[in-house]
């Protein structure tokens, strides 16, 4: 087997990420720049920096470029370099699970000529080389699996360790490739033999951090303190499972830890506590935080153009207007593109069902292990690259498998097989493209339905998260919002209300709030609110004053004591409007503090 096109695509890969990269002088912010800061540290002192949370595996990658005094561009130009390495993993596996030349061709340059591959080559993550460890540990199993399986098993094993050290999410794929193993004709006691010793060689790889973890924190960590955090921003109501920074803040407050402080592991241990809270306070807006974060990875690509071309501050005022000017055809050429590779991805996988090629179905399971990862915890659409580079050799197999389809029913007279492909290729692309929008429809109903909110409130002299639901509103939506510091209900024509427990002992308490509202209505507010505890009802807030109050950016203070005998004491916020002025604002209730007399 000649590697002449192997080389010829990865060839074209690497220019066409080089070329951008010389093109667009994106400047990196944010995870991308904390990277390369990072690995300046690690040349600098010799350690990790004390809140590096993450894998080191890409810090150690880029620290030899600082140490030879190289910068943005050398670490972006080794980016693009694995990323066009990428293309070659896909050709070899598409040439291995298919056994055709003309399927690797095209599934390797469609990697190569992949929009949204090339445009992220000018930031510098863990994303791409993580994926392409991955892609690159794939081909090697399948390229050893016939011949020499066991040491397709340990190589596989390493190349995942590799992996890990760059993304943890790599570590748990490893076992699945008992599927492939399985595939290859393997019993099931010899696939899941040569799986644990897959695992077993990547354990090995990861055995120097697994040890420095023992000294750093005196306990057996095989990955990162990075996993509670990332689930309690997946989990978080506030902003609907995406990053916000008043989360660092309603963390530190709440708990007295800060989100990249020492002690790491406690942080992370705590993260996972209150993450795991939140998911049971409302498990149907749990799910719906499932489904987005399953549609922000997987439902379009045009995201991954936000870090390199379209967030404040990465190009210069004349490279950012022309990006600007030209936004719409190239986001519209970016999600086109993945719409065809989710396609004919699907397409391929359907023959290879009909055709009976177990091998490539086989690695299924890691995509659907990815997507129910990144869906339970956190995602973005650049988590999704290790799933598209291996929908790329079903792709591939797809679109060759169209142009041979004629001649097979002209010369081969293969009618009953081509027209059995066909069907179940078009059964299975309109079930999925047709379910997702319903998929991704209910889940927007259930967050939008069960929304609740948390914020930070503080009870006898301590600071603590106050968790509330709805408890008047419309029947298909819930009328709460939240922000670190209180809670918001829209205003409409129907009463709103919600309501919260705080777990207190026996004794008089005096509860203080502050009321305002935002934004402000058009015409002036007529209504009440009220704000009550246990028992004991507060008197009622006339909406004029409290919008009096917001125009000069004042608030309304609200204050009741109670006699509660203990336990949990529910306090609510409800609010009322008279006539039609209002709706579109909203009433906030905040500094809710809860003083034992």
């Amino acid at each position: 087997m000649s590697p002449m096109p192997a080389l010829l695509v990865v060839a074209l890969a690497i220019a066409l990420r080089v070329v951008w990269v010389l093109l667009v002088p994106t400047k990196p912010v944010g995870d991308f720049a904390m990277y390369l800061e990072s690995a300046a540290y690690l040349a600098e002192h010799h350690e990790l920096d004390p809140e590096f949370i993450f894998m080191p595996g890409y810090v150690l990658l880029l620290t030899p470029i600082q140490i030879l005094g190289g910068g943005w561009l050398a670490a972006k130009i080794l980016g693009a370099v694995i990323g066009g390495l990428g293309a070659g993993a896909v050709y070899g596996i598409a040439r291995q699970l298919w056994d055709s030349v003309p399927v690797a061709l095209v599934a390797g340059l469609m990697c190569a000529l992949w929009p949204a591959g090339i445009a992220i080559a000018s930031v510098t993550g863990t994303d791409m080389p993580a994926a392409v460890a991955i892609a690159g540990a794939i081909y090697v199993l399948v390229r050893l699996a016939n011949e020499r399986p066991t040491l397709a098993a340990i190589l596989f094993g390493v190349m995942m360790g590799i992996a890990t050290w760059i993304r943890a999410v790599a570590l748990p794929l490893t076992v699945l490739s008992v599927f492939f193993l399985r595939a290859r004709s393997e019993s099931w006691k010899g696939a899941v033999a040569r799986a644990g010793l897959a695992c077993l060689a990547a354990l090995v790889v990861l055995a120097p951090w697994v040890v420095r973890n023992q000294f750093r924190y005196g306990e057996t960590v095989l990955t990162d303190s990075h996993g509670g955090l990332t689930a309690l921003v997946g989990a978080n109501p506030d902003s609907d499972g995406t990053y916000s920074r008043s989360l660092n803040r309603m963390f530190k407050e709440a708990t007295g830890y800060t989100v990249l402080g020492e002690p790491h592991r406690a942080v992370d241990r705590k993260a996972y506590e209150l993450a795991r809270e939140w998911t049971i306070f409302s498990p149907m807006y749990a799910l719906g935080l499932v489904v987005g974060k399953a549609e922000r990875l997987l439902d379009n690509e045009r995201a991954l153009l936000y870090w390199p071309l379209y967030r404040a501050g990465v190009l210069r005022d004349g490279k950012k207007q022309t990006f600007d000017d030209h936004r719409r055809q190239l986001e519209t050429v970016v999600d086109w593109f993945w719409r065809l590779l989710i396609g004919a991805g699907l397409v391929g996988l359907a023959v290879a069902g009909t055709q009976q090629r177990w091998e490539l179905l086989s690695f299924v399971p890691m995509q659907l292990a990815l997507i129910g990862l990144y869906a339970a915890f956190f995602a973005e659409a650049r988590y999704h690259l290790p799933i598209a580079f291996l929908l790329f050799p079903a792709a591939g197999g797809a679109l060759v498998w169209l142009a041979e389809a004629p001649r097979r029913l002209w010369r081969e007279r293969l009618l009953r097989e081509v027209v059995s492909e066909v069907m179940v290729g078009a059964v299975v692309v309109a079930g999925v493209f047709l379910a997702w929008p319903c998929v991704t429809a209910a889940g927007e109903s259930w967050r939008e339905t069960h929304r609740w909110a948390v914020h930070v409130c503080r009870a006898e002299g301590k600071a603590r998260l106050c968790k509330w639901y709805a408890r008047v509103g419309g029947p298909d939506q819930s009328p709460l919002v939240g922000v670190w510091n209180g809670l918001g209900l829209a205003l409409g024509r129907q009463p709103v209300g919600a309501e919260t427990e705080l777990v207190l002992p026996g004794g008089t308490y005096r509860i203080r709030a502050a009321v305002d509202q935002a934004p402000l209505s058009e015409g002036a507010l007529k209504g009440s609110a009220s704000f009550s505890a246990g028992d004991a009802v507060g008197k009622p807030i006339d909406m004029a004053e409290i919008d009096r109050a917001s125009r000069v950016g004042d608030t309304v203070p609200v204050e009741i004591e109670v006699e509660h005998p203990g336990g949990p004491l529910t306090v609510r916020f409800e609010a009322q409007l008279d006539g039609d002025e209002g709706p579109g604002t909203r009433i906030w209730l905040g500094e809710l503090e809860v003083t034992a007399r």
